[in-house]
């Protein structure tokens, strides 16, 4: 059987991206508590102010995680592959985020990261491999792909959707969808599905 792969993983865009989402989670956290004791001196603050940054606050903390398991992600080994079978994506792990997302049922109905994806997917979707899931999604699964400047989602027919960023891939997002699209017609015009 052919295995065609359709993106390369890049570890570097990946650091990247999570050394930004943990300085901004860091300051998010931190800061609102580094100004609850500073002396504000004579100016006197809004109450709506105070209440806004207690209200936001917490966004800090997912931010945060995210950017913890960005960075674990970075470390290891990952790849995006497309066989007769489905596709199949290597990235992302058991991480501090994929627990809180656990914990947050409300923040499922939005597109999956992959690294809440096993979260999100039943067996015989998902697998541990070492320190990394792979995912594995027939092509009967498949309904769509949605190509956005930032990302690549891809549809399922139970509902679910992946979100595939483009920090993750050494390619745009764009010519990953069109490399993706490229290899499901050459493999639909060799293996076409039952129902075609």
């Amino acid at each position: 059987m052919q295995i065609d792969e359709v993106a390369s993983i890049s570890s570097g865009r990946m650091f990247r991206a999570g050394s930004a989402h943990l300085l901004i989670g860091l300051a998010w956290s931190i800061g609102p508590i580094v100004g609850f004791f500073a002396d504000p001196g004579d100016v006197k603050v809004d109450w709506r102010v105070v209440a806004a940054v207690v209200i936001l606050w917490p966004l800090g903390i997912p931010i945060l995680l995210r950017g913890v398991a960005l960075l674990q992600q970075s470390f290891g080994d990952g790849h995006f592959r497309a066989s007769a079978d489905g596709i199949e994506l290597r990235l992302g792990g058991p991480s501090l985020y994929a627990r809180f997302m656990r914990l947050v049922p409300t923040f499922r109905a939005l597109p999956a990261n992959p690294d809440t994806f096993a979260t999100r997917f039943p067996e015989p979707a998902v697998r541990q491999e070492g320190s990394a899931y792979v995912y594995r999604f027939g092509w009967r699964e498949i309904t769509s792909f949605d190509i956005s400047v930032f990302a690549l989602v891809i549809e399922l027919r139970s509902g679910a959707r992946l979100l595939l960023r483009r920090f993750y891939f050494s390619a745009d997002v764009v010519s990953v969808g069109r490399r993706l699209n490229e290899i499901t017609q050459r493999l639909r015009a060799t293996n076409p599905l039952p129902n075609e």
